[in-house]
């Protein structure tokens, strides 16, 4: 029976009752006036009757019917059998209704009661455990209404007793088996940190010994070799770091850290960061952000790249010819945000339209030969699905076999102020030459871990100091001085949290503080609150890389007592004319690639691909078409930012604002002096990189 029949049931039974006794209450005063009823006025008290006596009987739930002034209760045969009496076993009392309570229940059943005939609360509906003639418990639903005197007060109240045993059954197995589900998503999480550490701690040492390495003096073999051996780590440690992504978000573990950012910024360092894999494929590559589109923005930078080099990606990794292009606009806006939509098209081999939902599922990739052939877990497109959806968006496909694809997915961000919220963390760059010799304590029980980090950074220039547990990290720094102390976070016996809140209870007393960087192989969230809770002043995960370590631990430099030795005074020299700076930095070019055979493959089609793009932008300017010539000169800077070619990326920025205004003019004398600039790169990188140096 339907829960409405039910209710309809419930209050239709007694108001039936009381019209019936409202018309017998009429046909007595009739017969005070009249020596006989009418037969009619009999026959329709008797149908009345007959009315509710059916209704009584055809409906499955228990009727009640309380006399509130004397105490009586009319309880219908079936609220009497679904607590398993007969009719004539239980008195129509509404003691009989009380004594049947649970007691944990009886208190908040009257407490509702009384509320509801008190007109504290609009309506009675109350469910409780009831007494069963075999001594087990029934969950009753019960329902009621009241009939109130001209002054408000409760004369009668019916309603009914509906037996939902089986549905808070049904509710308790339901929150058993979320309960089951949430523990196994602990669990699975708890996994998912053990596996992330016990990976990462052998990956440290083939990622980082294989960048010590690459850093020796090496034969063409070798450096093959090695380089192919950092590839597949990098590969496996990008795989990890997706699985991880996968379970975070789908244990709903996954936020966004929202702060002020730039977009153009965030834009053109992936384009030049992915330029690298365009330019080794010959492929153009694009990219616009529409004028509306704020500059400044807040929202997750961080995932909003990790969308954008995924999707960027997988454009460049599946497109053999043509270009790729990201295109930026403006979707919607309020006063206070703004939603965009990034477009990523590609001239590549297409997917299929069978395919073009499932590809956002996990695991499932766009053709099946696409793990042979092109690698890859399939989780990256799900992954950006649910870090679209996080940023209030969506993304979707259009594709043709064949003829390319083009990504599309929306995001919503926060418009600034025009006060920073909280500047976001530096990207880690390379620097050039460490400002002072620091002296760095690495605690770390893995010698591995411990020679990884200490020959980076005493290639850096730094002092290391090693200690193998949280105990003798705790003894030396009771002994000694240090700038930066690297603390491995899991240790056997004192581990990396007690030692640091050892340290720190130590320092309050002599007033010093050193800064300790937790070092740990979890990944999970949370980790780096957890290691900053405990008193840590940063945070680096493991496989270490020499930039990023290099970052975390040269910020606290300028705490450093060990400058770096100065020169020796000499003679004053008379003053030199300026000289030019050099056309590329040598050392950011080397550390962009961080490959010394890509690094040299760049170097050799440089002059080709240079050539390419400025005999497009000369002919552009002579059929005196600026949208080319745009495109040309946005190509060539792209290219331009890979080779760390300051000077000349200025002039073919500079040359796209020419020809984004127009003024070809203009545009004709920049490219006359970028042709000349790059002409002086082609021969300064052919220098730098003859055969020997």
């Amino acid at each position: 029976m339907s829960d409405t029949h039910e209710h309809a049931a419930g209050n239709s039974v007694p108001e039936l009752k009381q019209r019936i006794r409202e018309l017998a209450g009429m046909l007595h005063a009739c017969r005070l006036r009249l020596p006989n009823a009418p037969a009619e006025a009999v026959r329709e008290l008797a149908e009345s009757e007959e009315r509710f006596a059916l209704a009584v009987r055809g409906t499955n739930d228990g009727i009640w019917d309380w006399d509130i002034r004397t105490g009586k209760v009319f309880f219908s045969p079936p609220w009497k059998s679904m607590i398993g009496y007969e009719d004539d076993e239980l008195e129509n009392v509404f003691a009989t209704f009380e004594s049947h309570l649970h007691p944990d229940d009886h208190d908040r059943v009257m407490a509702t009661l009384n509320d509801y005939l008190a007109g504290r609360i609009p309506r009675y509906a109350v469910e409780f455990r009831f007494r069963h003639k075999d001594g087990s418990w029934r969950w009753i639903l019960a329902r009621g209404r009241a009939l109130r005197d001209e002054q408000g007060t409760p004369y009668r109240m019916a309603g009914s007793h509906t037996d939902v045993t089986e549905r808070k059954h049904d509710e308790e197995e339901l929150r058993k088996a979320r309960r089951d589900a949430e523990s196994a998503n602990s669990a699975k999480s708890a996994f998912l940190a053990n596996m992330s550490h016990e990976i990462r701690t052998p990956m440290n040492g083939v990622i980082g010994m294989s960048e010590l390495l690459l850093g020796t003096e090496l034969n063409e073999t070798q450096r093959e070799y090695l380089e192919m051996l950092k590839l597949s780590a990098d590969s496996l440690l990008e795989l990890l770091n997706d699985i991880l992504d996968f379970s975070k978000i789908e244990a709903g573990k996954m936020e966004l850290d929202a702060h002020e950012f730039d977009l153009g910024e965030v834009v053109t360092e992936i384009t030049q960061a992915m330029g690298i894999r365009a330019f080794q494929k010959r492929l153009v590559f694009l990219h616009h952000i529409s004028p509306e589109v704020p500059t400044r923005l807040i929202g997750d930078d961080g995932r909003l790249r990790q969308i954008l080099v995924n999707l960027i990606g997988n454009a460049i990794k599946f497109t053999h010819k043509g270009g790729v292009t990201i295109d930026v606009s403006m979707e919607s806006e309020t006063a206070d945000m703004v939603t965009l939509h990034f477009k990523i098209s590609d001239t590549g081999i297409g997917i299929a339209p069978e395919m073009r939902e499932s590809i956002f599922e996990a695991f499932t990739q766009a053709e099946t030969s696409t793990s042979r052939r092109y690698g890859g877990t399939g989780l990256g497109l799900a992954i950006c699905h649910d870090l679209v959806a996080l940023m209030h968006g969506r993304i979707w496909v259009e594709s043709q076999p064949g003829a390319g694809s083009t990504f599309h997915f929306t995001a919503a961000f926060g418009r600034t102020s025009g006060i920073s919220i909280r500047p976001r963390s530096p990207r880690i760059r390379p620097v050039l030459a460490a400002q002072s010799t620091m002296k760095v304590l690495i605690v770390e029980d893995g010698h591995v871990s411990q020679l990884v980090g200490a020959r980076m950074l005493e290639k850096r220039g730094h002092t290391v100091t090693l200690a193998s547990n949280g105990r003798e990290a705790i003894d030396l720094c009771a002994r000694e001085t240090f700038d930066a102390v690297l603390m491995d976070v899991h240790m056997p016996g004192i581990t990396g949290y007690e030692a640091t809140a050892r340290i720190r209870q130590a320092e309050q007393a002599s007033g010093r503080h050193v800064p300790i960087i937790a070092m740990t192989a979890n990944a999970m969230k949370g980790d780096r609150e957890k290691c900053l809770a405990a008193g840590m002043d940063d945070y680096i995960a493991k496989p270490l890389r020499s930039a990023e370590l290099f970052q975390v631990v040269e910020q606290f430099a300028q705490r450093s007592s060990h400058p770096a030795p100065a020169q020796p005074p000499t003679a004053p020299q008379p003053p030199r004319p300026p000289t030019e700076p050099p056309p590329f930095d040598l050392e950011e070019f080397r550390e962009s690639t961080g490959d010394e055979k890509l690094t040299r493959k760049l170097v050799a089609i440089f002059s080709e691909d240079a050539q390419k793009y400025l005999r497009k932008a000369e002919k552009s300017l002579a059929a005196g078409k600026a949208r080319p010539l745009y495109e040309a000169a946005h190509s060539l800077k792209g290219m331009l930012g890979v080779y760390a070619a300051g000077k000349a990326l200025k002039l073919a920025s500079e040359l796209c604002e020419y020809a984004h205004a127009g003024d070809l003019k203009g545009a004709h004398l920049m490219l006359d002096q970028l042709k000349s600039e790059c002409a002086l790169l082609g021969a300064a990188l052919v220098g730098a990189f003859e055969p020997g140096i």
